[in-house]
């Protein structure tokens, strides 16, 4: 949940940017923001995933920005970020409570590009759900993540 005192403009303000801008205008931006973020908040050299975890896991505890967990599924090539205890804007979003998955999706990616990891990750509606959103991308057979 974001801070009372700003929760009622904020739900306000998301409201009206999705009633203005529609929704892939509105992920746009939001997606914009995250990146931004990242290179605000930039993370430290990371060898494995593991410590990617950590690391990300570090920044997002200073402003109470949710839990990530990382899982590495090797048969399929494919990287799962699990997202949990995120604020929310109320029911805004799809699924509902997830308005910010855009955020938190541009968030990762600057931080995997610091990596020098350039990805595109996918909310994985299928999953996600109002408490945890899951992130995914296909590794392919490109050499492995993080070295």
């Amino acid at each position: 949940m974001i801070a009372p005192d700003y929760s009622l403009f904020i739900h306000a303000l998301a409201a009206e940017l999705d009633l203005q801008a529609g929704p892939e205008e509105r992920d746009a931006l939001l997606h914009s923001v995250g990146r931004r973020m990242a290179t605000r908040l930039p993370l430290p050299e990371c060898e494995t995933v593991e410590a990617f975890e950590l690391e990300c896991n570090a920044l997002l505890s200073i402003a109470r920005w949710g839990v990530v967990s990382l899982r590495l599924q090797q048969g399929t090539r494919a990287l799962y970020i699990e997202l949990t205890d995120f604020p929310t804007v109320g029911s805004l979003g799809n699924p509902a409570g997830q308005w910010l998955s855009a955020f938190y999706g541009g968030v990762l990616e600057g931080w995997l590009a610091q990596l020098d990891e350039h990805v595109t990750l996918r909310l994985d509606r299928s999953v996600s759900r109002a408490d945890q959103m899951v992130f995914l991308f296909d590794l392919g057979s490109e050499a492995p993540l993080m070295r």
